[in-house]
């Protein structure tokens, strides 16, 4: 008799996923496993790596500064159509650590947030782990991010990594009271290639063969992220870069919140020449002739209507730009109204107003640096008990029995 062999039975795949946070330490840094760093300091980077955490084997949230802080480890959902969001706290899965100098390993995937003056200064510490084989997904404010660190970081460098570009309209806020980053609105991501019509063959062809970066982006529901042309990533973005080099100046400059301005005929006539000399840029860009999409926005009136409910969403707000110049911090202007004035010169545009609104904030900014500089720092101490009397500036009382 024959005996028939056995047919062996497949088990079927778990339907479970392993978070990264359960993998050992051995087993994220195994080359074998998919990993993703995150490079940044802000909102965004918190956000995104807790996103990206349900999809990737394993996320590295990176903080770049030697006295970075490690805050905000939890995330916090606003409930739609509600004020109070205290029971949709939850710890971020991926757990932030701060950036080891020593550190050579490689890095396949890297996404860097942040202002825009920020990028350069960050991809500066992990330079030596990147190469030809990398892909940089830049999600950093203001415009011309990606020729900055071309220039100062991978200028005449043969292996220099393929990049993206991403924004994202998420509004995400820090809290203190819970240690989170609170989502107050959902928004989308929108991802793509780094100046596309200019960019080179061998590396639209690197991009292109790994689209697992793309698609997993994608499959990070809190994310809505998607895939678009340059033309409509820059519809996309323009909004908030235009927000933030026409109306945050003019509050720096006239030193009002933001409803203020409404009410001001001078303020608008100055936000509707900053607008202008923009939209004349935009149009004669050589990258976007022949975009449908950017010639109707230009010529839409989007463009103030979007600053007008900006404006009154924020109200007596003060200006954002006007708290980082009070305290000293830097500022994106180089990267706001300072890329417009870049562009319109190369392509002969009138650009006084932008021109003013820079000199102006890069005044302001030295003014405040000045003023901080001059404080005479001082320390508040305890005196000693027996020297007590000679500090009082009046007799002590007498108890009279």
């Amino acid at each position: 008799m024959q005996v028939e062999p056995s047919i062996a039975k497949t088990l079927p795949t778990p339907q479970f996923y392993v978070p990264s946070v359960l993998l050992p330490r051995e087993a994220a840094q195994s080359p074998t496993v998919h990993k993703i760093h995150i490079l940044g300091e802000d909102e965004r980077s918190k956000f995104i790596a807790h996103a990206l955490s349900s999809v990737y084997d394993s996320v590295e949230l990176l903080g770049w500064r030697d006295d970075c802080s490690l805050k905000y480890r939890n995330i916090q959902r606003l409930r739609p159509n509600s004020r109070r969001a205290t029971s949709h706290v939850a710890t971020n899965l991926a757990i932030p650590r701060t950036l080891a100098r020593d550190d050579s390993s490689r890095i396949d995937q890297l996404v860097v947030t942040g202002h825009g003056h920020e990028a350069a200064e960050a991809l500066k510490t992990v330079k030596h782990r990147i190469d030809e084989n990398t892909t940089v997904c830049l999600m950093n404010d203001g415009l011309g991010v990606l020729e900055d660190v071309r220039k100062k970081i991978f200028d005449g460098i043969d292996a220099s990594p393929s990049f993206l570009l991403g924004h994202m309209s998420h509004r995400l806020a820090f809290n203190r009271t819970y240690d989170a980053v609170t989502q107050l609105k959902q928004g989308q991501t929108k991802l793509t290639f780094g100046q596309e019509p200019r960019m080179r063959v061998k590396d639209m062809q690197k991009i292109k063969s790994r689209p697992n970066f793309v698609r997993t982006l994608k499959e990070a529901e809190d994310l809505h992220s998607s895939f678009t042309t340059y033309d409509q990533w820059l519809r996309f973005k323009l909004p908030s870069v235009i927000f933030d080099s026409v109306v945050e100046p003019v509050c720096v400059l006239l030193e009002m919140p933001y409803q203020g301005l409404l009410q001001n005929p001078p303020a608008q006539r100055m936000m509707q020449g900053l607008v202008s000399e923009m939209m004349l840029v935009l149009e004669n860009m050589p990258e976007l002739q022949g975009s449908t999409v950017i010639r109707d926005y230009v010529h839409s009136k989007g463009i103030r209507k979007f600053m007008h409910s900006r404006i009154m969403g924020k109200r007596s707000q003060p200006s954002k730009l006007t708290r980082r110049i009070e305290k000293g911090l830097p500022t994106d202007v180089e990267y706001l109204n300072g890329y417009f004035l870049r562009r319109g010169q190369r392509l002969g545009v009138d650009m006084r107003m932008n021109i003013m609104m820079r000199d102006m904030i890069k005044a302001k900014h030295s003014q405040a640096i000045e003023r901080l500089n001059s404080f005479v720092p001082m320390e508040e101490t305890s005196v000693p008990s027996h020297l007590a009397f000679r500090y009082r500036t009046s007799p002590p009382q007498q108890t009279v029995y």
